[in-house]
């Protein structure tokens, strides 16, 4: 990585981080409770959510002893999100062979709405997408290691951040197929899948909670509760949930990224990223701008390659190919994040600085809908 591609992949994060720091939205409580149940204050841990969503609130608990609750949160989940930002860089730079692409994919993350909205907060969406990205990366970089049994079983660990981290998994046997790397791709889940496998064994006996009932009440039923339905099937909803995801650039970029390759291999990878993010937004039973952020580790990378086929399109134009293309990229960069910063302020109605945290902003899921 050059420094000049560093320094705005740092810089992005932390410059967004400082202005949407350690919100605490309704949700929020779940995680401060389970916070302070590992910290052995809290006796009876919201068991569903243990079940599921154990390791963002084991982490913040020793830091959470030094500083306030929020800070502390605030504080891992920055960590958390120029993480992400490095890491779908070097995804992106990996599959794609192209650092342009892949500067363009992390300014298009670390910009998105439910970044600004939710990644410095206190709430699981920063630790969920930096595990999902690094069981990715990890896959793409070690996966020809034999000795290194350690590294899916650290990936492992990770995908205990939230159950949005299990598509990558997927994603990754589907890699493996088309690579035909069929021992090594089958060595590597089975090891990746330990952690979740042990971890909700021993919540089922013990609290009678794991993935399954945790999607019966958090999803089919709260549906049934807020839609009157089980499954809320609003095509439209479900589309501007995903596009607003991606809002202002991402949404485009993500679709002329993939109808401008033409390469069969970086095709069938894409398919391999898209079919198990997509199909996992699909089946939650309700949409929200949260929820998009289960399509990142596939639609980021798609999406750095369509910023750069808009960036050089609008580069060939009359009077724009004056200003020459790097200047071009720079402009689309302020434009998605000065929108997207206006987009979340208009819905939040402040900032929340360091020193001034929002305390109580809006449901998180109303948040940006």
């Amino acid at each position: 990585m050059k420094f000049s591609d560093f320094i705005p992949i740092l810089l992005t994060p932390l410059f967004l981080a400082l202005m949407f720091f350690g919100i605490v939205y309704s949700d929020s409580k779940i995680y401060i409770h389970l916070t302070r149940y590992f910290q052995g204050v809290a006796l009876n841990p919201p068991a569903g959510w243990l079940s599921s969503r154990p390791l963002i609130p084991l982490l913040v608990s020793p830091i959470a002893f030094f500083l306030d609750m929020p800070f502390a949160w605030g504080i891992l989940n920055t960590f958390f999100w120029i993480g992400s930002t490095f890491l779908i860089y070097s995804i992106t730079n990996h599959i794609m062979r192209s650092r342009n692409a892949a500067l363009s994919s992390a300014i298009l993350l670390s910009s998105a709405p439910p970044a600004l909205l939710y990644f410095g907060s206190v709430m699981l969406e920063a630790g969920a997408t930096f595990f999902a990205f690094l069981t990715l990366w990890l896959y793409l970089k070690f996966r020809n290691e034999r000795k290194l049994l350690f590294v899916p079983i650290l990936a492992g660990v990770g995908l205990l951040a939230k159950e949005s981290t299990l598509p990558v998994v997927l994603s990754i046997v589907l890699l493996g197929l088309i690579d035909k790397e069929y021992r090594k791709t089958i060595k590597f889940t089975i090891l990746l899948a330990i952690p979740a496998i042990v971890w909700q064994t021993y919540t089922t006996l013990a609290f009678g909670e794991n993935y399954i009932t945790h999607y019966l009440r958090a999803g089919i039923e709260y549906s049934q509760t807020r839609y009157s339905t089980p499954f809320y099937s609003d095509l439209i909803d479900i589309l501007k949930a995903l596009a607003l995801g991606h809002f202002p650039l991402g949404a485009a970029a993500v679709l002329i990224g993939f109808i401008n390759t033409s390469d069969r291999k970086l095709n069938l990878n894409f398919y391999a990223l898209l079919i198990p993010a997509l199909a996992s937004y699909a089946a939650w039973p309700f949409r929200d701008l949260r929820i998009a952020v289960v399509t990142y580790y596939a639609t980021m990378p798609v999406a750095g390659l369509g910023l750069e086929e808009i960036s050089i399109s609008l580069g060939s134009k009359p009077l724009l190919n004056k200003i020459g293309l790097r200047n071009i990229k720079i402009l689309l960069y302020i434009v998605n994040i000065s929108a997207s910063i206006l987009y979340v302020y208009t819905n939040l109605g402040r900032f929340s600085p360091p020193w001034e945290i929002y305390l109580f902003a809006p449901s998180s899921l109303k948040a940006g809908l």
